[in-house]
């Protein structure tokens, strides 16, 4: 498989998987949706692995053939919100601000390589979250961003302040549009006006600045740690070992945590993924149970889920699996720890 340096807006592949889980929730088929990617499965669960921006518009229009929809981003946005610590951007709940979670979350989708695709541009009006790259990109990719962002910042809000006053956009309407949220949401859709100057999301006056009631430092400072655990040259895989931490990281509570799951992802045998872990000092294993206790803590940290949905998101099949895997790394079983807000030895 293929890795290159970003010539233009490239979205590394964990996104549009994703996006690709999420067509198939609203029920497109699997096949049909890869098809029109010419991509397998095991490809966009490579976190080095990047495409092209037509690849979102080749999914969206399978999506729209399949499910006989015209219009379906707010509905893949949707399914596309974070849910636990395997997901990209969910870091941005625990942020100070509102302003704050929002770059967050836009940064964590890792879109346009290096470079940031959202930037605030504060006017005594309202605040704006401006989609910043230079050149044209797909529409279909934009409206599924954008949509994310809405919904992830509607929970953010929690009702306490309104958020969205509008969206722009550089390009037409697309056929067959009819907003966001979805009409199924059960709330009206924001204003959307196209055919502007720039595209951006017109926020009411100080959004921006308000707090999150979910701000949780010690979270930030756990996840910076992790991030380090798997740091690397973005798209390069000199360093196997982290790039199989990342890799494990986004797929705990997912598919493809076995050894000959990851070294199809990777392009390689099973065998020679083991001797590779393995010559940088680590095996597949160790790097799996590392993986989980570093996202266990996180979710210790976060404190509101029981063990039962802990164990799921950590991709243990039972309870029983995760209780003895606690027992193993801290010396007491989990539920002595539940509810506690503490930093658990590194």
């Amino acid at each position: 498989m293929e890795y290159t340096a970003s010539t233009g807006l490239k979205i590394a592949a964990p996104f549009l998987y994703r996006a690709y889980l999420s067509c198939h929730a609203l029920q497109a088929r699997k096949p049909q949706l890869l098809k029109a990617l010419d991509c397998s499965e095991a490809a966009l669960r490579d976190p080095g692995y990047q495409l092209d921006d037509i690849a979102i518009a080749r999914l969206c229009a399978a999506a729209r053939d399949e499910l006989n929809c015209t219009d379906i981003h707010a509905e893949i946005g949707g399914k596309m919100v974070p849910q636990g610590f395997s997901d990209r951007g969910f870091t941005a709940f625990f942020q100070p601000s509102f302003g704050e979670a929002l770059l967050d979350l836009v940064a964590e989708q890792r879109l346009g390589g290096e470079e940031p695709v959202a930037k605030i541009l504060s006017l005594s009006s309202g605040d704006r979250l401006v989609w910043n790259p230079g050149e044209a990109t797909e529409p279909d990719l934009v409206h599924i961003l954008f949509s994310l962002v809405h919904q992830c910042g509607e929970l953010l809000a929690a009702g306490r302040f309104k958020t969205v006053k509008a969206a722009h956009f550089a390009h037409r309407r697309p056929d067959g549009f009819r907003g966001f949220p979805s009409a199924d949401s059960g709330r009206d859709p924001i204003p959307c006006h196209f055919n502007r100057p720039s595209t951006y999301l017109e926020y009411h006056h100080m959004a921006m600045t308000m707090p999150i009631q979910r701000h949780n430092p010690a979270i930030i400072t756990a996840v910076r740690k992790q991030e380090t655990s798997f740091a690397r040259a973005r798209f390069e895989r000199q360093n196997i070992a982290k790039l199989t931490y990342e890799y494990l990281l986004y797929l705990l509570d997912k598919s493809g945590l076995s050894l000959d799951a990851a070294a199809r992802t990777f392009g390689m045998a099973e065998r020679t993924l083991r001797r590779k872990l393995v010559s940088e000092g680590m095996s597949y294993r160790q790097l799996l149970e590392q993986v989980r206790r570093d996202t266990c803590h996180l979710y210790f940290l976060e404190g509101t889920r029981n063990l039962s949905e802990i164990s799921a998101k950590l991709g243990y099949s039972e309870l029983s699996a995760f209780t003895r895997a606690y027992t193993s790394w801290y010396g007491h079983p989990p539920s002595q720890d539940t509810g506690n807000a503490i930093a658990l030895a590194a």
